[in-house]
């Protein structure tokens, strides 16, 4: 099986390849290209089962090597590379990153197996939204819940309610509202007034991030509410006769982007335009790939906004699509591609934010486990990537 056809064979890595010159996101020691990893046979992530090794079918200058992986995120015991027993700062990473390839089963096994391999975990970290209301699931059957700490990403209902109830020491939120919202105005203006936002030098435009603690939950709570029920009633509304059609594309399907979907459509009301908004159910490239080709071929799309998986092994479609419609990428980038630009999370910044709450929560350090549910994606590794970083003090980039 190829790195194209199946996103879960990719594993735990510091970096990517990248073209001279071109700033891409914050690179750790040893960088190893996606192109080097491997494939486990399976649909998901290799840690799906974490018992069945995964073959080597491609490691650069050890080519034609078979090497047995057994740890979770694609590591092995040996590898340089590896979380495992790494101490940053005052905090020691127990095990691998564990991923469950948008599981949510799986992701609360992963916590359960954490409980029992590890009961000496002092904190567990989920750098996806639905991560960490599966570890406090975790622990609240095993009857832990205060006993380990619990750090959060974006606004799930029950992280929420977990941060109220002083079982959550709180989350890093994104604003993926403005991610549906912002990817309309921004493709309606490009079509129909020719007119493009404002870009840096990477072509970026950064949603801004909030730190969520027991102090102010409630009052970000409402707001989140108010955004949902605003997207539920416009996206009733009639649409114009002649109104131009913008897709938006999730990388997952998960209820994260319901707050996207609220976004676009009352943008699509507040400007008089049309959304068509799909999820990837399937959750992975071929799945994505065949929305992506069932809009461009319906002929009626004036404009794609999409959160990419893969940012290598998708660079191809996205220039393709590119090449016929204004595409922006959205979430997850691909940052070599054609893609008019990104609108999204500095994700790297938002790990760095995590680890200072982690910091603040923490003062002594401890041991510490990190969910997620796929390494391979931009975001995952950057959010990890500043998340380690700000834990080891080192300075910001």
């Amino acid at each position: 099986m190829s790195p194209e056809e199946d996103p879960g064979l990719f594993c735990l890595i510091r970096g990517v390849s990248r073209k001279p010159g071109k700033r891409r996101f914050r690179r750790g020691p040893n960088p190893l290209a996606y192109e080097q990893f491997f494939s486990t046979g399976s649909r998901g992530s290799p840690c799906m089962d974490p018992m069945k090794p995964a073959t080597c079918i491609g490691l650069g200058v050890l080519a034609g090597v078979s090497i047995l992986l057994t740890s979770c995120g694609g590591k092995g015991k040996d590898d340089e590379n590896s979380l495992k027993g790494k101490t940053f700062g005052k905090f020691t990473i127990l095990d691998e990153v564990q991923t469950d390839g948008g599981d949510r089963s799986l992701a609360k096994k992963n916590a359960e197996n954490t409980l029992g391999k590890y009961p000496e975990v002092d904190a567990m970290i989920g750098l996806w939204a639905y991560n960490a209301p599966q570890c406090l699931e975790a622990l609240k059957d095993a009857d832990k819940l205060g006993q380990v700490k619990v750090f959060s990403f974006d606004e799930d209902p029950v992280a929420l309610d977990a941060i109220k109830d002083g079982h959550c020491e709180g989350t890093i939120v994104q604003d993926p509202y403005l991610f549906g919202y912002d990817s309309i105005r921004y493709l309606k203006d490009i079509v129909l007034n020719d007119k493009m936002p404002e870009l840096n030098e990477d072509k970026n435009i950064p949603v801004p991030i909030r730190t969520i603690v027991k102090d102010n939950v409630e009052e970000f709570r409402k707001t989140v509410d108010d955004r949902l029920a605003a997207g539920k009633a416009a996206k009733g509304t009639e649409v114009p006769a002649g109104a131009p059609k913008f897709a938006f594309i999730t990388n997952v399907a998960d209820p994260f982007w319901s707050h996207a979907e609220a976004g676009c459509y009352v943008a699509a009301k507040e400007f008089g335009v049309a959304v068509e908004f799909q999820q990837n159910a399937a959750a992975d490239l071929a799945g994505q790939k065949k929305i992506v080709e069932n809009i461009v071929n319906k002929g009626d799309c004036k404009g794609i906004a999409i959160s990419i998986m893969n940012p290598v092994n998708q660079t191809e479609m996205v220039n393709s699509v590119a090449d016929k419609l204004p595409l922006i990428t959205i979430d997850s980038d691909a940052p070599d591609s054609k893609r008019l630009f990104f609108l999204g999370t500095e994700n790297y910044q938002a790990g760095r934010e995590l680890g200072k709450l982690i910091k603040k929560s923490m003062p002594d350090g401890g041991k510490i486990m990190l969910y997620v549910g796929k390494i391979d994606q931009l975001n995952s590794i950057q959010r990890r990537d500043g998340l380690l970083d700000e834990l080891a003090g080192k300075p910001a980039k």
